[in-house]
This record gives C-alpha cells, sequence and structure tokens, in this order.
C-alpha cells in the first residue's frame, strides 16, 4: 500500500513549526504537500486548491494563534467537504487537527471539534495514534467525553451555541455557503468584484421540519462568523445582526434588529425613531448600515420563517420591509449579506413582493434547496452527539432509522425521541425496549404532549380545554390539513388561552407552563425536563421587555403536522392526533379569525356613518364568539362595537312585530344580510304559485359515439407543475384516458346559486330532515346570484333528489368524463377558449378578474362556452358523482355506488383562489363528501327524457 500523501495547513505566522512538522511527518516516511505560495498566487487558486487536495489521503492542520482564518479557512473548507461528501468511507479524506502551545481551542470552529485534538510542539516526536491513524487513512475522532448534560435539543431549532451538537447536516451546510459571494472559483479573495456572479442574498428552502432554521444557526452562522466565507465574499470580519422573523410588523421587527445590535448601550437605542426612518425612506436600511461600516467587514441579515411576510405581515409594513431589503442589497456601498428560510409550498407567493422578486428573476438571489436528511445524516445526529456525551445508543439506532425513513421531518421528531430517553435513561444507556414501547419517534410525541396537558388539567380545572384553544389559535389552518404555525402577541395569546371569561392571569399561566417556566400553582419546572409546546418569541432580544414586544409561537410545526392518511378512513392522522383532531373539529374558526380581520380592516377604513354599515351582523359575531383578539386591536374594536350594535338590534327586534318581524329575525338568525328579508317574501309568493321558483336552467349537451380524451396528455407541462410544488399530478388529470358517453344528457347552464339553494333549503323547512342552510359566501355577506359554496357532496344529493320530485325529471352529479366532455364544449386546448389563460375568462389566482382570490361572482359573469355552458372554467369547483381514483380506471365514466369504500369525490373545474392551471378542464381535486368547502359548489345534470 502507497503511503499517504498529506496536505499541510498552516498560517505563515507558524512557518517555523510548520517546516519541522513536516520534517517529522517524512521521518514517519509519509510525503508532504506545503503550498510555498504556490496555489495562492495568481486568479485560479480556488481550482489549483482542490486539485492539490484531490490528490491528497490525508489533511493535516497545524492551529496555532491565528486559529482557522482566511487562506487556511479556505483549505479547510475544501477538505471538510472531502470528508463529508463521499458516501463511501473509504474515500474521505480524513483530517487531523495539531494544536500548538499557543493555539486557543475555543476558537476551534465547531465542525473541527469532531476530530481529536492533537498537542505538539516544535522538538517534539510525534504521537503514535495520530502516525498509525496516517498510515491507515482512518479518523481520530474526539472520544473524550466533554459534553456535560442532554446533548438533545427536541423540537427546539438549533442556535449558534448548539454549533458543537449539530450533526447531520454539516455536508448541507458547507453546500449553502459556497453560493454566498463570488460563484467563480478563478478569482482571488482580493480580487473579487461585485457583479452578477456575486451573490448576497441566499435563500434556504424546504419542506416543514426540514431543518432550516437550525442549518443556518447552528451550522452556516458560527462558521462565517470565523470567516470561512472571506475567500468567496473577500470579507473575513462579520457583523451578524440578531436573527429576526418578519412577524405582523415586519419593518418594527427590522427597527428592533438594528438597534440591539448595532448598539451596545441600551440608553443609545431609539427604536422607536428607526421605525420611524425605515418607514419615512426607502434608503434608511443602507444608510444606517453604512454609517457603521468597516474596512474589511460586513453586516449579515438573517430572516427566519420569511412565509410569514405572505401569512402574518401587515400589508403595508411588508411593502416597505420589500422595498429596505431590495435598497440594501443594491447598493454597493452598503455591504449587506441576507440569509432567508422559507418553507417551499409558499414559493409561488414572492409576486407579493414587487422589489425583491425582481432579484429573483435577475438570479440575483440564490436558492439552496434543503433535501430530506439522509439516513447517514440522521446517523450522525444520533450517534455523534451521544459519543460527546459518553452515551450508549447501540440499541436504539437501527429502529429510529427505520421509523424515520420517508418521513421529509424525520430530524424534529429524533432529536425528540432522543431527549426523552435520554430523561429515562439507565446509567448512560438508552433504552430500545422503552423506545418501543412509547410507538416510536411519533409516539414518543404524542404520549408526551398528552401527558402534559394532563398534568395541566389536574392543577388546573379546565386547563386541557384552554391550553388547546391557545393552540388553536397559534394554527393557520389549511383545508388540505397542511397547517403552518400563527405568531400571536402575548396580548392575545392570553386571551385565547383564558377561558370563556378571557382571563389575561389564567392565560399567563397557561402560557408559561406550556412554554418550561413555571408550574401551574407558580412553581419552576424541572430544569430539561418536559416537552414544551410554546416558545415566547422576543425575550432573547430585550433582557426587560414589555408585552407589546413578545409574541407566543408553537415550538415546532411537527405539533400540527400530518403524518399520513388513516388507511381504513382514508382522513389524515397528525403526529399529535389529540391537536389535530381538535383543529379539524374547529376548522371553520380559521376561516372566521380571517374574515374578522378583514371585516375589521374594512371597517376602520371607513367614513363615521360608514362604519355603522360595515359591523359584524348577528350570524357573524355568533361564529366570532370563540374568538379572542387582543385588547385595544382593531378587531377586538370592531367586535366590541359590532356586539353593542347588536344589543341595539336586539332591542329593536322585540320593537317588531307580524311579518316583518319574523323575516328579519330570519336573516339574523342565519346571518343573511338584511336585504335577503325581500327575498324570503319572493320565496313565499313562488311557494304559492305567483312567482316563478328559482329552478336551474338547462342546456342540452351535443351527444357523441365517438371516444375523446379525458384528463391531459401534456407530460412537460404535468412535470413542470410537479416540479413547481402546484399540485401533485394525479390532481390535474395526468396522464389521460378515453372516455365515451353512455346517453344524451342536459347540464345546468350556470353553477347552482345561493337564490336557488335557498330556496329548495326554505321550502323544506319543517321537513323531517330539513336542509340548512349553507355559509355566506367567502369574504363577503353576498348570496342571491353568487356561485353557491359550502355545499357538501350529500348535501348536493338532497338537493338532487328535491328537484326530481319538484320536476319529475331524473338530476344527478355529472361523471368526470360527462363533465369534462361538456366544459371543454368541444374544443381541445388547454382553456376552451385557448392555451393561455388570458384576461378576464375566468375567476381564479390570476385570472385577471375583479373578482380573482377575493370573492365568488355572480354567476354567467364570463363569456359561455361553446356549448353555451357558464363559469366552467375557476369560481367554484364543482363536485362529480364520481369516486376518487388517484388515476383513471374506468371509474370516471360512472357515478359512485352507495356502498362505495371511498368517502371521497372528484370536483373540476378550479376556483376563485385556485392557480390558473385548475382551471384548466382536465385538473381534478378530491373532498371529503360530507365535508363542506368555500370554494366546492354543484352544477346539476338532467337525464335524458328520451324513453
Amino acid at each position: 500500500m502507497a503511503e499517504p500523501h498529506i496536505f499541510l495547513s498552516y498560517s505563515r505566522t507558524n512557518l517555523e513549526a510548520a517546516v519541522a512538522l513536516r520534517t517529522e511527518l517524512e521521518k514517519a516516511g509519509f510525503t508532504v504537500f506545503r503550498d510555498e505560495d504556490s496555489i495562492r498566487a495568481g486568479d485560479s487558486w480556488m481550482e489549483r486548491l482542490q486539485t492539490a487536495l484531490q490528490g491528497c489521503s490525508a489533511f493535516v492542520l497545524l492551529y496555532g494563534r491565528e486559529g482557522v482564518r482566511r487562506w487556511v479557512g479556505a483549505e479547510v473548507q475544501y477538505a471538510l467537504s472531502r470528508n463529508l461528501s463521499p458516501h463511501d468511507d473509504a474515500l474521505r479524506l480524513p483530517i487531523f487537527p495539531i494544536l500548538l502551545p499557543e493555539g486557543d481551542l475555543t476558537k476551534l470552529p465547531p465542525f473541527l471539534s469532531l476530530f481529536q485534538i492533537q498537542r505538539w510542539q516544535t522538538g517534539e516526536a510525534l504521537p503514535a495514534t495520530l502516525i498509525d491513524a496516517i498510515q491507515r487513512k482512518s479518523e481520530l475522532l474526539d472520544d473524550s467525553n466533554t459534553f456535560d448534560g442532554c446533548p438533545f435539543l427536541g423540537l427546539s431549532a438549533f442556535q449558534p451555541e448548539h454549533a458543537n451538537l449539530f450533526f447531520g447536516r454539516r455536508g448541507e451546510t458547507l453546500d449553502a455557503l459556497k453560493l454566498l459571494g463570488t460563484l467563480r472559483d478563478d478569482v482571488r479573495p482580493d480580487h473579487i468584484r461585485v457583479d452578477k456572479q456575486y451573490c448576497r442574498w441566499l435563500q434556504i428552502e424546504g419542506n416543514s421540519g426540514s431543518g432550516k432554521s437550525s442549518l443556518v444557526n447552528a451550522g452556516m452562522l458560527p462558521l462565517i462568523q470565523q470567516g470561512i466565507l472571506w475567500a468567496r465574499t473577500g470579507y473575513e470580519h462579520w457583523h451578524i445582526l440578531k436573527p429576526m422573523m418578519p412577524g405582523e410588523k415586519p419593518l418594527q421587527q427590522l427597527a428592533e434588529v438594528l438597534e440591539h445590535s448595532l448598539l451596545a448601550e441600551q440608553h443609545q437605542r431609539d427604536i422607536g425613531k428607526r421605525y420611524q426612518s425605515l418607514l419615512a425612506d426607502d434608503k434608511a436600511l443602507a444608510l444606517r448600515l453604512r454609517d457603521f461600516k468597516q474596512d474589511g467587514k460586513a453586516f449579515l441579515l438573517v430572516v427566519d420563517q420569511f412565509e410569514e411576510l405572505f401569512t402574518f405581515s401587515d400589508p403595508t409594513e411588508k411593502l416597505a420591509f420589500d422595498r429596505q431589503l431590495y435598497t440594501a442589497l443594491q447598493d454597493k456601498d452598503c455591504p449587506l449579506f441576507v440569509v432567508s428560510t422559507v418553507r417551499i409550498d409558499f414559493l409561488e407567493h414572492f409576486e407579493q413582493l414587487p422589489c425583491l422578486k425582481e432579484l429573483y428573476r435577475q438570479r440575483l438571489c440564490e436558492r439552496y434547496l434543503l433535501p430530506t436528511v439522509t439516513q447517514r445524516g440522521l446517523q450522525e445526529a444520533i450517534e455523534q452527539p451521544a459519543r460527546l456525551a459518553g452515551l450508549d445508543v447501540s440499541a436504539v439506532t437501527t429502529v429510529m432509522l427505520n421509523d424515520a425513513k420517508g418521513e421529509p421531518g424525520a430530524l424534529p421528531l429524533v432529536e425528540n425521541a432522543l431527549r426523552v430517553l435520554w430523561e429515562q435513561r439507565e446509567g448512560n444507556r438508552l433504552s430500545g425496549e422503552l423506545y418501543l414501547s412509547k410507538g416510536g419517534i411519533a409516539g414518543l410525541l404524542e404520549e408526551q404532549a398528552d401527558a402534559l396537558l394532563a398534568l395541566l388539567d389536574r392543577d388546573l380545572p379546565k386547563g386541557k380545554a384552554d391550553a388547546l384553544e391557545l393552540l388553536l389559535s397559534l394554527t393557520r389552518i389549511n383545508d388540505e390539513g397542511r397547517h403552518t404555525r400563527r405568531r400571536l402577541p402575548l396580548g392575545e395569546a392570553r386571551l385565547a388561552a383564558g377561558g370563556r371569561k378571557a382571563d389575561p392571569v389564567r392565560g399567563q399561566k397557561i402560557i408559561d407552563y406550556l412554554s418550561g417556566r413555571l408550574e401551574p400553582d407558580g412553581s419552576n419546572r424541572k430544569a430539561n425536563g418536559s416537552l414544551r409546546l410554546l416558545t415566547v418569541v422576543g425575550e432573547e432580544r430585550n433582557p426587560s421587555p414589555t408585552d407589546s414586544v413578545l409574541s407566543v409561537d408553537l415550538i415546532h410545526e411537527t405539533l400540527i403536522r400530518a403524518k399520513g392518511k388513516d388507511e381504513a378512513s382514508g382522513k389524515l392522522v397528525g403526529y399529535w392526533k389529540t391537536l389535530y383532531d381538535y383543529i379539524d373539529k374547529n376548522r371553520e374558526r380559521g376561516f372566521y379569525r380571517d374574515q374578522l380581520a378583514r371585516q375589521a380592516k374594512e371597517w376602520q377604513g371607513k367614513s363615521a356613518w360608514g362604519r355603522w354599515f360595515s359591523l359584524a351582523g348577528w350570524g357573524e359575531l355568533r361564529a366570532y364568539r370563540k374568538l379572542r383578539p387582543e385588547r385595544g386591536s382593531v378587531d377586538e374594536r370592531f367586535l366590541r362595537r359590532s356586539r353593542r350594535m347588536a344589543w341595539v338590534q336586539g332591542g329593536a327586534l322585540a320593537l317588531l312585530l307580524g311579518f316583518v318581524g319574523e323575516s328579519y329575525l330570519w336573516t339574523l338568525n342565519h346571518g343573511f344580510p338584511p336585504g335577503y328579508m325581500l327575498e324570503q317574501q319572493k320565496f313565499r309568493l313562488m311557494n304559492w304559485g305567483l312567482l316563478a321558483e328559482p329552478l336551474p336552467e338547462m342546456v342540452d349537451i351535443p351527444f357523441t359515439t365517438d371516444a375523446f380524451q379525458v384528463g391531459d396528455s401534456d407530460a412537460d407541462w404535468a412535470d413542470a407543475i410537479v416540479k413547481a410544488g402546484i399540485k401533485e399530478s394525479n390532481n390535474i388529470g395526468f396522464p389521460a384516458t378515453q372516455g365515451t358517453l353512455q346517453e344524451p344528457f342536459a347540464l345546468g347552464k350556470y353553477e347552482i346559486t345561493y337564490l336557488q339553494y335557498d330556496y329548495y333549503v326554505w321550502s323544506q323547512q319543517g321537513a323531517e330532515k330539513s336542509p340548512e342552510y349553507p355559509g355566506n359566501a367567502p369574504n363577503e355577506n353576498g348570496r342571491g346570484q353568487r356561485a353557491v359554496v359550502n355545499v357538501s357532496w350529500n348535501d348536493a344529493q338532497g338537493y338532487l333528489q328535491w328537484l326530481s320530485t319538484k320536476t319529475g325529471d331524473v338530476y344527478r352529479l355529472p361523471t368526470e368524463v360527462e363533465w369534462e366532455y361538456a366544459a371543454r364544449g368541444g374544443t381541445t386546448t388547454d382553456y376552451w377558449w385557448g392555451d393561455e389563460v388570458g384576461q378576464n375568462n375566468a375567476n381564479c389566482l390570476d385570472c385577471g378578474s375583479q373578482w380573482d382570490n377575493k370573492f365568488v361572482a355572480p354567476v354567467g359573469s364570463f363569456k359561455p362556452n361553446p356549448f353555451g355552458l357558464y363559469d366552467t372554467a375557476g369560481n367554484v369547483w364543482e363536485w362529480t358523482c364520481s369516486e376518487w381514483k388517484t388515476d383513471f380506471d374506468g371509474s370516471e365514466g360512472e357515478c359512485a355506488k352507495p356502498d362505495a369504500a371511498s368517502n371521497r369525490r372528484v370536483s373540476r373545474g378550479g376556483s376563485w383562489n385556485g392557480h390558473t392551471v385548475f382551471s384548466r378542464p382536465s385538473a381534478r381535486s378530491r373532498y371529503i363528501t360530507d365535508d363542506r368547502y368555500s370554494t366546492v359548489g354543484l352544477r346539476v345534470l338532467r337525464a335524458s327524457r328520451t324513453p
């Protein structure tokens, strides 16, 4: 076997020691590469460095007074890449740090702390263990068991101080760092130019629970602080601004970060003044950083959970924040770099940022997609922290790795399970028997969370119920079960947890308990003890924070995520079933919360008299009864005045007699607009035969016996949709199939309207099983000629049976095949009007209509298709009678049988808030038969009248 060829990395200040070390290594029979300035000369030094390292089989780092800086840092970075990248351990480049007497171990980069440090000084022989390890090309790992305490963080995100415990993502960290600064490998650090191949904004993208925040905080920031970006940016020294989350007031958060990061003394800070300057001048951020600019030093701003700009932030502040970042990043005299983290399912929302989206389009923002952690990475995350703490994890490693396979958010689940097992360890051993008995990584989380609420309920009566209300308030509910975190101001969180009386004192006790600060009786919780469900944001930046700067957040989205579907029911099952089921039962709360915010904002913008007519009605107040907005907020003032008006209305109602009084009560009870009183009178006249009943107008569909395409055959388009993360392929009707019509039929000229459905409900009042009025159309009280929504598939069957009885014809929902044939209107283009969505052809997200992503449009607002049907594209999804199947298998041409195994049905046509691609006639979606949705309605089919 050939003797190893060693790359010797050292600082010029340690040249004498480097020569002596080279001599010792050569005495041991090794050949040593010492660059002698040959690598660092000229502009292709990175390529030469990589070539030199590629030819070496060991990397020896001489660590002295200067630590790992500049050229040495660049050499170490490439050595670490070769150490971490290969899947075959035999191809790894072993690293051997050698510590000189004057070296400071506290400044050793965290990624090097994994290796055993060899102490040596000039004149000494090299340790025999080191020589043997180099000969065997085998790493010497640190086995000193120097870590005291639990080396696992549970659900908490890693912070910079946890860098020595951050394993499993080190290769990804180095890959991400390569995207900041120059993207060229042929430029010396002192010759770097800021051009189109120079990146100052890096975005880390990934799924929920993938570890984006931990990668930045514990992986990237410590290395950046130690100068690892010098070779690519030209900056060795960095002023890292305290990481921020946008929150509701991103500009105010930025002002706080600037004042706390740039000014050491409390008396020097003026957050209010800084906030006003950011509001007034788009250059304020750049100018402020210029004031603190130093030669050779750059600023780094970390914006964590960037998606809060789209889900939480005030629209005005969001746009101002967008302009501030854009201006600073474009200013060549302002050495600002930005690292942001964002969930991958929010990427399409960058269209809301008119300035930063331009950097996106010009590719001046480098994007790093954080992949799912590998099995090898998970193994490192389990074994390496355990090794530092002297723990035996042999009994749990393999079974944990098996449990975590295919799970995109495995890291937090594994970390949490390891922490629980550490708390109940047997000596230094983590028990495999205990792990299995608790149900693995998911079972441990669920048991912990349920136990925590049970203890709270024991010590604080009804504490569990109030805690669940708080957790629900901290959740942004998604119709498809992909819930996200929703941060709340501390004051609002107290009220949400304060029970029926909204007692802020009680609410604070629950927040303290769930965040791990206090027991209900006021005593301290055990250090490093039970699971924390909440975190109070803002305390870390403010030694003596006021309530106005604090907010409450879920500790991790794993608490509200689904782990998969139940095989029997097909419903999503959460990692923590108790909370996930509670959210599912109260899913309308999220809609009402957003509706309240919109109404309150609209009310605030009205004149004095206009506000009287913009207050919430009785039905809305009933829906809002469990909401607890922060006292003094716009939402709370709107609710308070609406309730006062409701009392006034109640008093007036007591004075109303007879016919009008009953009609008015009818509208109030059902949350209808007052003008709907007239509709009830019309219903009476229709019922008496004095007015025509609002029955659907039907269009006979041209019949054909020829086969035709169902679904979409454009593979390139389907692949592009999947890669863009818009929807999985089975929801866009790909691959296509062939379909035929079984018999002639007529289809509703329009979607069923609120007027038509409300008349049906009104006419059935007093029946044994009378139907319910559907909820109002989203974002407004309008009903009438708007397409009806909030009607389940089962509700639709009741309407169809009533319609069939009343008319003597047979009405049903169309099959998928019938619907698509009629919707295409004999065309073969992507949309019935052409291959492009165009402008004002439909109501959907970015369809160019006045209702886009806001309201359900009145039926017939757009041109009809060639068969004379209106609104087959967009507006509302339309139920079909076909059972959902992932792939076309022939059932798309049939109605689901009464004993169908699945309770999911196909809907077609797209909706007012859906992407344009779902307005194609091939697009499909699936919904549960007994659930009601604000985007789903129906269009009726009349069977052939020919015997």
